[in-house]
């Protein structure tokens, strides 16, 4: 990174913090709507391409638009009655490595930095990522109804050659929060399962829910609690949700019918440390959200059943896989005499490239996914045999060239890296139906882990 690169990165943190615009996602109680927007015409699977092959001439939009540096005109109509904030959330793949200072600008506002994961090696831009940023966002910024639009731009800088400044924007969503006790909106709160209440393999999770503004249109569930890092951002413990082209991914479930049940199936949830807490999101017709208050201090009570979570370290700077063979580092601590079954999880970039995952030189696993598109990979690995106690190092192979000899893209391995489950089992007296089965919702799907899962974004 030259000096210059290095000074505009320095002014974009500290013109970050200075402004406080870094923010995080709505708690317990808070009352919101979302304005949800993505690029339905994108050919990068249907991503916004900030930067381009003529980045250095127009960082803001790139050769793959028609109007170069037009600005996006959003449909909406913003409700702004008795708002007292508002945030902005990305959808951010890094795509081309040393690509810095992006940045967004909302009508005829500054332009404002979008932050860094603060849980990813420095620097960011050396590392493959796909997260979610937050970023508070002046009221004043806003205007009410239609009619408002934003642009993006990142640094014109790069050290390709020819230069190709890019990141791809799967989507932008405006959260306004509004003051409860003035704006009318749903309310709910979670009825099973209990404050305290100890959680088995199977959940159910109902919730009562009603709104003075219309029926009730959807109750999504939202856990805390340590757990693969779909998020992208290298924090394992959160509320563990976010969003793909409008739609809400990687949450505990949705459901559309009262009682607004849904069973979840922990068979794959870590051991945890520290007490859960769930929450639920209701929305309403109208687009009101309510966020209920959460039931607090749940603990996993799976008799004969411990999840281990294997946190991957020591990984590689710009792993694609079209350029060599590359190598990632994770630990099992657990008594792996026990040890019955695994799974590997990840997100990427343009999958349809990968040529194999090994662990400690054996292959675990060929290929699957799309070219050109995100894929989250949920991977069951039935033979444990290729793992071991200690330290285990996880490899991508090569990817071949093609027939006429030219590099093609290579799978873009997305922060954290690969991810590492660990599923043990001990005989008890009483039965349990520990299946290797895994519940998931938005990335995720209910499958039979014979046949791995991987959702196409």
């Amino acid at each position: 990174m030259t000096i210059t690169k290095l000074r505009i990165f320095a002014i974009a943190v500290i013109v970050t913090i200075a402004q406080g615009v870094i923010y995080a996602q709505p708690i317990p109680g808070d009352v919101f709507r979302e304005y949800l927007w993505f690029n339905e015409k994108g050919n990068a699977g249907q991503a916004l391409r900030v930067g381009g092959k003529h980045g250095q001439e127009h960082p803001d939009r790139g050769w793959a638009h028609d109007y170069i540096n037009a600005p996006v005109v959003l449909k909406h109509n913003f409700d702004l009655e008795h708002a007292v904030k508002a945030e902005v959330v990305v959808e951010k793949i890094l795509c081309h490595a040393d690509t810095i200072g992006l940045a967004i600008r909302i009508n005829d506002g500054d332009w404002i930095y979008i932050p860094e994961p603060a849980d990813i090696s420095v620097p960011a831009c050396n590392y493959q990522h796909h997260f979610y940023p937050t970023v508070r966002i002046p009221l004043s910024r806003l205007k009410p109804g239609n009619g408002n639009q934003f642009r993006m731009r990142v640094d014109a800088e790069q050290s390709w050659v020819p230069s190709w400044p890019q990141n791809l924007i799967n989507g932008v969503h405006f959260r306004v929060y509004y003051d409860p006790d003035k704006k009318t909106h749903p309310n709910g709160k979670i009825i099973t399962p209990h404050s305290g209440s100890p959680l088995g393999r199977i959940v159910e999770l109902r919730t009562q829910a009603q709104s003075p503004n219309s029926r009730i249109k959807q109750v999504d569930y939202v856990g805390f609690h340590e757990d693969v890092n779909f998020e992208g951002d290298g924090i394992y413990s959160q509320w563990h949700y976010h969003f793909y082209h409008g739609r809400i991914m990687n949450h505990i479930g949705s459901a559309t019918l009262d009682p607004f049940l849904v069973n979840w199936d922990t068979s794959w949830v870590p051991d945890q440390k520290q007490p859960m807490r769930i929450a639920a999101r209701v929305i309403d017709e109208a687009g009101m959200i309510y966020m209920t208050e959460a039931m607090e201090n749940l603990t996993l009570l799976r008799p004969g059943l411990s999840v281990e979570l294997c946190k991957p370290y020591n990984i590689p700077k710009k792993w694609v896989t079209s350029s060599s063979e590359m190598t990632e580092c994770f630990d099992i601590v657990g008594d792996f005499s026990k040890a019955v079954a695994a799974q590997i999880v990840w997100s990427s970039w343009s999958p349809g490239y990968m040529n194999g995952i090994y662990i400690n030189d054996k292959k675990v696993f060929q290929c699957e996914g799309p070219k050109y598109a995100c894929y989250a990979h949920r991977v069951a690995i039935g033979d444990v045999s290729s793992f071991q106690s200690g330290r285990n190092i996880l490899k991508t192979g090569k990817t071949p060239l093609n027939k006429k000899g030219k590099m093609v893209h290579g799978m873009e391995v997305n922060w954290p890296g690969i991810m590492v489950l660990i599923q043990y089992k001990e005989q008890t007296n009483e039965h349990q139906d520990i299946s290797l089965s895994v519940c998931m919702a938005g990335w995720r799907q209910c499958a039979n882990l014979s046949s791995p899962p991987g959702i196409r974004l």
